[in-house]
């Protein structure tokens, strides 16, 4: 396209008076009634006769240089409503210029600014300006402060009524004319510093005016202009610029993800002069932005173009991260939107492809840096591991991971230029996080990777469509894989936001706008998401939105193919090449019914963040007993849409009091699910519980060093934004005493709500109701076993009703049950078969790899070898034992990266005859007793209670409706090595027949020393029930276990091994976890659940499983990083899969920084891996291994820290870990984490230690002495 120049395709408009004049009724706001009354009047334009023009050359620091346009239009192309991007710019090809056009005010009689003071009209503002030494402050301001509105370059008024005003006021663009072209460089300069100062010191003056050094307004206007008239540009203040970047966000009208705006974070790179420093910056911002997996905005901004130009420092690329794109024969491989750019690598700077030339269709792209116009740009290959793509997968959709699809996590947006107070920034990435609809359309498109068509074929769908068949499966593939795609980013605990809760956040947003600020851009066609777009208001709601250009802005800058012509010459390239209106809105109303039901009742919400499951069930207990007096909501901050859920923090503010119930994982801190839903609470809305009552209840082992960490960190958290603790926060011990604890932490909180003088009757009620010690804590587990029903179906039922249902199915016969479908019958209404056929159809088999919200990452995985490395040594230890176990992964193949976990759901280790005897001594059913080939289905007759059901009762949730064998219920979902619970105990009193028994059971149902007393000699398991109390056999029904017992829970290990070496396998090391119960004659030797069934396992055997990431213990993403590891015994097992990725790296031809290891373990016996540990020396991934013993005969004991302390590491430490880029991983018993870092706050200087502590640099990984 011809390059014009705007003063050539405005050049009759230039020096023309406006004519027209309208009534207030042309330019009547649609939200605010204006409140001038006034004309407008037209507006000579004049050019300065003072300053040089702006057609002529304008000289900085000693060269000439014209001014050219600033800025294009942004490429229509996709309208994916972004998320992240402000833009998502396309090439750029030397299109047509465009500049922004001036606003033309509504009056012509302007009252008097309460703010600024003065009175000006736009005449004698363009006449202030005439002259350089006119006074900025002389420039007309609307009150509310939007500035200068420019019809450029987002296209004025697209969609919106020309006739109407942007603002109360009913300021608009004039869309014939460019104050710009009437004014010099310094006049420009001028007039859009003084508007940004004065919209500066609006929003910022009072948070700003405390610190050192902070100006006036008045003297920091006299300072821009001085500085100005001295040297014809002026420097902005850290604070100016991170404001200015956050406006220019807010007044991003493309953008759907704006109400962020104000956390958009500025990392300073102004002194980066170099290409290779530039460089750096780019990988300090990938890694800043990788740390909190995309969850925060950051930009980096370089210095500044000088004013009047746009040639500053440049980045070629589009993105940070993109994929390159190989055509071979007319074929392309990898990205086609990336085609030309990487012809151009090929051509221009001699690129091959990734350091080991293996060319795939997910390799990023080199990055092309330019630090100086006039000096040559650099290429500079990404380290691989600087951002690990996320593997896109389903656990529901297997077929999905054999397409092998990837993106990268953070879209980090380099194309656009931000002007800001006459300043013009051509170099500042940042990054977002993206909505799942964006990496849909990556995937799709047809000038993109376009896998419609593979995918569909993939998932079986019929692509074959005869003549006037509608091709109907691009919405199943669409849908299915926008689950897929949010799913992988939320498993690998990368940040994204689903279309609906984008747009939803977006509409509330934009409507709060028009109410505070007045004014709000919008481009419909982006914002508006391309699937489900009529689901929300917004759709119709925006379809008259106005689109204007407002300064401080994005717009896009110079392109690759105009900076490749200016730095190399021309390249002879050619140039390659939705609606349905269905308003829902019965949803919102019965929300708001239910919202006005619940309100009778003082709200109280309960945020609980489990591991275990442990937390959860105490929290189900005090939630049923506050819900006397309170209407009592629940969340799980470990769920899996927790950070993104919205409808929590409105929950949060409209409580009356809000309960954190949280367990604590690791060495003392909030479970990892959790952390980025508190981190989202505590920063961004951490003003919804300033002078909140609250209260806090941790769990916790104090076998760690750190006891109940995590809920000391929500109450520091608490104090911190201000909250109030309305009792002492309670803190139970797994290990003693946890059951009492929580019974007089619920007092101490009862008494306390219910001593208020507000208090209502119901809470004074509430507080006489648990007054008495004896009596047991009724929850709601009660109210659900009087209305639990379980009929019981053989083996041969079931069989005999499929087959039939089968046959009628084929022969279209109905089936008469007398009930519609879904509606289960009972026995007496009909046969056994009709009632197990009715059954049939309304429900399913319940499946632990069906997952409702299609959130979770189960897969089953199959053994395919373990190896012993480690025997039990002695009489002693003959159950202890160390196994290498490999899982193939091919079904579902689900990713992970080294360092992460993998949580196994165990199975029972209990012999079937035991199990056969267990059952055997069950309540009957209907006349005959329970046999594991038996299979059950559960209904409950009040259906209210399924409400919070999955809190309550989480055991009982996952089998409900559905129809369970009995094998795989015993063998799989029960915990029943489990001890049995106080309040079961309780409920046992009333059925034991015996009146010894009946004693001891309300013995253990009330006293706790007793209780524990039990657990600390036998265990007091459920399996052994009928053997410590034989009068209860033929008494405990099947709904009462249902009720009672816990849901057996996944336990975590780390991953051994990289996928990137090992393929679609994931390897375990794991120890035999062996304990000992009782004293004397009675003393007994035990194992732990999930170590013995995995240390029991053969090849073949299945193996459910769920990836779990933890970015914290990733490599890091600067390969040349030093890094010391640090582990004892089981603990390697990270740390090889660290060494594997190193090992990896280096073999794409990576350059790797030093690495070290310390090993320690009992014996030598018992050191794993000596010839592995050899080969990664040998390899290059290893620089040196120190191993030290504890119990090696013949040697002195030396255990971790004390190797920390030797002459020989305390050299490498000093030699490596002084470097601000290196890091410290520890896998271990959090003792041994514990004692390591004291010894590394002695060695190293405290300032050194510190920084890495505070910049997450040293990674902890670590469990206790309990499993």
């Amino acid at each position: 396209m011809k390059m014009v120049r705007i003063s050539e395709l405005f050049g009759s408009c230039i020096g023309r008076r406006a004519s027209a004049t309208a009534t207030n009724d042309d330019f009547e706001s649609n939200y605010v009634t204006p409140v001038w009354d006034e004309k407008v009047r037209s507006v000579p334009r004049t050019k300065s006769k003072l300053d040089a023009p702006a057609s002529k050359a304008i000289r900085h620091d000693g060269s000439s240089r014209l001014r050219s346009q600033s800025a294009q239009t942004i490429s229509e192309g996709s309208s994916k409503g972004s998320a992240s991007n402000v833009a998502d710019a396309d090439d750029q090809t030397g299109k047509g210029a465009e500049e922004s056009v001036l606003l033309k005010l509504k009056s012509s009689e302007i009252p008097t600014d309460p703010i600024i003071g003065t009175t000006v009209t736009r005449a004698n503002a363009a006449e202030s300006r005439s002259t350089t030494s006119a006074p900025i402050s002389g420039t007309g301001q609307c009150p509310f402060r939007h500035g200068t509105v420019y019809a450029r370059p987002y296209p004025g008024y697209a969609h919106g009524n020309p006739n109407k005003g942007i603002c109360p006021k009913g300021c608009r663009p004039e869309m014939n004319c460019d104050i710009t072209e009437t004014e010099t460089v310094k006049q420009t300069l001028l007039r859009e510093a003084k508007e940004f100062i004065d919209l500066y010191y609006h929003e910022r003056e009072e948070e700003m005016k405390g610190h050192a050094g902070f100006q006036s307004k008045e003297e920091r206007i006299k300072s821009i202009e001085e500085s100005i008239e001295s040297t014809e540009t002026y420097e902005h203040t850290y604070d100016e610029i991170q404001h200015g970047a956050r406006v220019a966000w807010r007044n991003a009208p493309k953008c759907s993800n704006r109400k962020y705006w104000q956390n958009l974070k500025l990392i300073d790179c102004r002194d980066a002069q170099t290409n290779k420093e530039m460089y750096a910056c780019c990988l300090q911002h990938l890694a800043k932005a990788m740390a909190c997996g995309s969850a925060e905005a950051y930009i980096s901004v370089f210095r500044p173009a000088a004013p009047g130009t746009d040639s500053g420092p440049r980045i070629w690329n589009d993105q940070l991260l993109s994929y390159a794109a190989y055509s071979n024969k007319g074929d392309v491989t990898g990205d086609p939107k990336n085609l030309r750019f990487t012809q151009m690598l090929e051509e221009r700077f001699g690129w091959s492809g990734p350091p080991d030339e293996k060319k795939g269709t997910h390799d990023y792209l080199p990055l092309v840096i330019q630090a100086d116009p006039q000096g040559p740009p650099e290429m500079f290959e990404l380290p691989l591991n600087c951002a690990p793509p996320v593997h896109i997968f389903h656990p529901k959709y297997p077929e999905l991971s054999e397409l092998n699809m990837k993106w990268y996590p953070t879209p980090a947006v380099c194309a656009l230029d931000l002007t800001l107070g006459g300043i013009l920034y051509t170099a500042v990435p940042f990054n977002g996080w993206y909505a799942d609809t964006e990496v849909l359309r990556d995937l799709i498109d047809e000038d993109r990777y376009n896998l419609m068509v593979p995918i569909a074929k993939a998932l079986g769908l019929n692509t074959e469509l005869k003549a006037g068949e509608p091709p109907y499966y691009k919405e199943e593939v669409s849908w299915i894989l926008c689950k897929a795609i949010y799913h992988s980013f939320k498993t690998a605990k990368v940040a994204m936001i689903d279309h609906h809760t984008l747009i939803d956040m977006f509409w509330v947003w934009y409507n709060n706008e028009m109410v505070s600020r007045k004014y709000c851009p919008v481009n419909w066609k982006w914002v508006i998401p391309p699937m489900s777009s009529h689901t929300n208001g917004a759709y119709l709601g925006l379809s008259k939105a106005q689109e204007y250009t407002l300064k401080p802005a994005y717009l896009v800058g110079k392109g690759y193919v105009q900076l490749e012509k200016e730095a190399f010459g021309e390249r002879n390239l050619d140039k390659p090449f939705r609606n349905l209106f269905v308003a829902m809105i019965f949803g919102i109303y019965m929300k708001r019914w239910l919202a006005e039901i619940r309100a009778r009742k003082p709200a109280v919400l309960i945020i609980y963040a489990s591991v275990t499951g442990n937390a959860q069930c105490h929290a189900a207990d005090l939630g049923s007993i506050l819900s006397k007096a309170y209407s009592v909501t629940f969340f799980d901050a470990c769920g899996p849409n927790a950070a993104t859920d919205t409808d929590v923090m409105g929950r949060v503010q409209a409580s009356k009091l809000v309960i954190f119930v949280s367990s604590t994982q690791g060495n003392g801190v909030i479970p990892s699910l959790s952390e980025k839903f508190f981190s989202s609470l505590f920063g961004d809305n951490s003003q919804l519980i300033k002078g909140k009552e609250c209260a806090v209840l941790g769990f916790g082992s104090s076998s760690y060093p750190i006891f109940c960490g995590g809920a000391v960190f929500i109450s520091n958290m608490l104090a911190r934004c201000g909250a109030t603790e309305l009792v002492a926060r309670g803190e139970c011990d797994a290990v003693r005493g946890e059951d009492k604890t929580f019974r007089v932490w619920i007092r101490s909180l009862v008494v306390a709500m219910a001593s208020k003088e507000s208090a209502s009757c119901m809470e004074a009620a509430l507080l006489e109701s648990i007054q008495d010690d004896n009596n047991s804590i009724v929850g709601k587990r009660r109210q659900v076993l009087d209305s639990l029903e379980v009929q019981v179906f053989s083996q041969e039922d079931t069989k005999k009703a499929a087959a039939s249902l089968f046959v009628a199915n084929r022969s279209n016969r109905a089936i008469a049950t007398g009930t519609g479908r879904g509606k289960t019958t009972t026995m007496n209404e009909l046969s056994k078969k009709q009632s197990l056929m009715t059954i049939i159809l309304s429900s399913s088999v319940a499946n632990p790899e069906d997952n409702e919200d299609g959130n979770r990452n189960i897969f089953t995985g199959i053994v395919k070898s373990r190896e012993e490395m480690i025997r039990g040594i002695g009489e002693e230890e003959k159950e202890r034992g160390t196994s290498l176990i490999k899982i193939d992964l091919s079904h579902g193949n689900p990713p992970y990266e080294p360092g992460d976990h993998v949580r196994i759901f165990p199975q029972n280790l209990i012999c079937q005859d035991q199990l056969d005897v267990f059952i055997g001594k069950l309540k009957k059913n209907h006349t005959r007793h329970l046999t594991l080939d038996d299979e059950i289905y559960a209904k409950l007759t009040n259906n209210d209670l399924k409400a919070d059901l999955k809190v309550h009762l989480p055991l009982l949730d996952s089998i409900i409706d559905c129809l369970v064998p009995l094998r795989r219920l015993f063998k799989e979902d029960l915990a029943i090595s489990a001890p049995i619970s106080m309040e079961a105990c309780v409920d046992l009193t009333q059925i034991a027949s015996e009146a010894r028994e009946q004693v001891i059971l309300k013995k253990l149902g009330t006293d706790d020393d007793e209780y524990e007393k039990w657990i600390n000699m036998c265990g007091l398991k459920w399996i052994d029930l009928f053997e410590h109390f034989p009068s209860l056999s033929n008494k405990v029904s099947i709904e009462f276990l249902l009720c009672m017992m816990m849901k057996n829970h996944a336990r975590s290990y780390s991953i051994a091994s990289c996928k990137s070496v090992v393929g679609p396998e994931l390897h375990l090391i794991v120890g035999r976890f062996v304990y000992s119960r009782g004293s004397g004659d009675d003393k007994k030797t035990e194992v732990g659940v999930c170590s013995s069934y995995l240390t029991s396992t053969e090849p073949g055997e299945e193996v459910l499983l769920e990836i779990e990431s933890m970015r914290q213990f990733h490599l890091p993403s600067d390969p040349s990083s030093p890094i010391f590891l640090i582990c004892t015994g089981t603990g390697y097992a990270p740390i090889r899969g660290l060494l594997q990725g190193r090992a990896h790296l280096l073999q794409r031809g990576e350059e790797l920084g030093p690495a070290y290891l310390i090993f320690g373990s009992r014996s030598y016996k018992e050191a794993l891996f000596h010839d592995e540990i050899r080969e990664f020396s040998e390899k290059g991934a290893l620089d040196g291994v120190f191993f030290c013993y504890s119990r090696q005969p013949g040697m002195k004991k030396e255990y971790t820290p004390d190797k920390l302390r030797s002459a020989e590491v305390k050299t490498v430490l000093n030699l490596f870990l002084r470097q601000a880029n290196s890091h410290v991983f520890m896998c271990g018993s959090a003792n041994m984490a514990e004692g390591c870092k004291k010894a590394l706050k002695d060695i190293l200087p405290h300032d050194c230690f510190d920084s890495a502590s505070k910049d997450g640099r040293i990674h902890c990984d670590v469990f206790g002495a309990l499993a």
